[in-house]
């Protein structure tokens, strides 16, 4: 990645595996962030620590993703993500990011959807939902 102050995430890209199996963008995407994984630690300590705990590295947890569209109830991207979330299939997905010097990177995995919830259509406002999803270890290269 270039050094410097900072990048735009303009151009971020959301992509979900429809019921065919073709990965398709999730239009409308506002902001999502990119899961990580998070280690526990275990201990581990004995009688000859010295004193001292020592540690292990435990089991590792993906964090969800979690995602605001714009909604349209009955568009392509409404029907692909209630479709998804309906089927609880582990399926492909892929997350576009945007490098400070304006290449991409796209992270692969495979997720389950567990919610969709559409805002409160709220008066004289942008109509948003949120899309959350578990999944699997990320696998990032650069876009080809």
């Amino acid at each position: 990645m270039a050094e410097g102050d900072g990048v735009l995430s303009d151009g971020t890209e959301l992509h979900f595996t429809d019921v065919g199996g073709t990965l398709t963008k999730v239009k409308g995407l506002m902001n999502v962030n990119r899961p990580t994984l998070s280690v526990a630690k275990v201990e581990n300590t004995d009688h000859d620590s010295g004193g001292t705990k020592t540690y292990l590295a435990g089991h590792g947890d993906v964090g969800e993703l979690t995602a605001t569209i714009k909604y349209e109830p009955g568009s392509p991207t409404d029907l692909l993500i209630l479709e998804h979330l309906a089927s609880k299939e582990k399926r492909p997905f892929k997350l576009v990011t945007v490098e400070e010097d304006g290449t991409t990177q796209d992270n692969t995995a495979s997720i389950f959807l567990m919610t969709y919830v559409p805002d409160n259509a709220p008066l004289g406002q942008v109509r948003t939902a949120t899309v959350t999803g578990q999944p699997s270890p990320l696998t990032q290269a650069a876009t080809v």
